[in-house]
């Protein structure tokens, strides 16, 4: 397929980072089938657990979450609340405040290391107001039958263990002639998201490693986050028109606006960031999961646009009532 100019939006993997057992012992949420096949192993544990607990054994389900960043921590409170959903349609015996135990395993020395230390504190407070147990500092180094294997010498029990430690572009980029890569298979960018060795192609998303010169540290490239690709994609269509115009092509410059973590139903953490108010701003609460959603619907404005977002939002209200809180199939 012959082309003029070609652009990669292909996104990324879970990098498992070489560690033994990750790929058959643990569930990488990397795509639906994924989150499908652990919908059904966490319904499979609550059910028998269920059972164990009606004839009157001690029972217990160990979920492990590796990495506390953004993806580990807001699926951690979203298990939480989904579980307790469960025990509500008939598993009348499992507890799960007590009978489902969540850990989320950190490497760094806290959780949501991207992010700012108010974030995190804040973050962790809200993880213990849901009993999620919070290790850091916990390298895993090697998950087997009889458990997660830690740096520290620890040995964790899980029934289900999720990795979430990291990310890498497609495997196959590397494997394409003419473009350079760099060990996580990212194709090289430069600041105009040119790739190096052909400058009729781009590259943006979680696939490019595009410099980050803000930063000041030489080397430094820009994180894979949702508001990085919306801006770089804001980008290549002024890329797009002055190449086709002859004109030479802007660079790319991240404006950091925040993050906000969603802690489930009716809470969320986070900080924004902007000339209005002078800095970064921390919220949390009510108000944050508000902005949380407000977000995610703009996100689905870019792509379907104002109408048929809002007949879709107004959908989903009039269905809340008649639908079930989590699905059990």
């Amino acid at each position: 397929m012959p082309y003029d100019t070609l652009v990669f939006c292909v996104g990324s993997v879970s990098n498992d980072y070489g560690t033994p057992g990750v790929a058959e012992r643990a569930i990488s949420l990397d795509t639906a089938t994924d989150a499908e096949r652990f919908h059904r192993r966490l319904l499979a544990a609550c059910v028998r657990a269920d059972e164990r607990a009606a004839r009157g054994k001690v029972t217990r389900i160990d979920i492990v979450i590796i990495d506390a960043g953004a993806t580990g921590v807001e699926l951690a409170a979203e298990i939480r609340h989904c579980t307790k959903a469960h025990a509500s349609y008939g598993l009348d015996h499992l507890n799960p405040g007590r009978d489902i135990r969540l850990t989320l395993v950190e490497a760094a020395p806290r959780v949501l290391p991207p992010l700012s230390e108010r974030v995190a504190a804040a973050a962790t407070e809200l993880l213990a107001r849901l009993e999620v147990a919070v290790r850091v500092g916990e390298r895993v180094t090697a998950i087997a039958d009889d458990g997660i294997h830690t740096a520290s010498g620890a040995v964790l029990h899980a029934d289900l263990v999720v990795w979430a430690a990291g990310i890498q572009a497609p495997v196959w980029l590397g494997d394409l002639d003419g473009l350079e890569v760099n060990p996580a298979h990212q194709l090289i960018v430069d600041t105009t998201l040119v790739t190096t060795r052909d400058p009729d192609i781009f590259a943006l998303g979680d696939c490019p490693a595009c410099p980050w010169p803000e930063t000041g540290r030489e080397g430094a490239i820009l994180t894979p986050r949702a508001q990085v690709a919306r801006q770089q994609a804001m980008l290549l269509l002024r890329s797009i028109e002055a190449r086709l115009a002859g004109r030479p092509l802007p660079r790319f410059r991240f404006r950091d606006f925040g993050s906000l973590v969603s802690l489930g139903e009716l809470s969320a953490v986070g900080n924004l960031m902007g000339r209005l108010i002078g800095g970064s701003l921390l919220v949390q609460g009510l108000i944050a999961r508000w902005m949380y959603v407000s977000l995610y619907k703009l996100h689905q404005v870019s792509i379907h646009g104002y109408v048929r977002v809002a007949l879709d939002t107004l959908t989903r209200i009039a269905r809340h009532r008649l639908e079930p809180r989590v699905k059990l199939h």
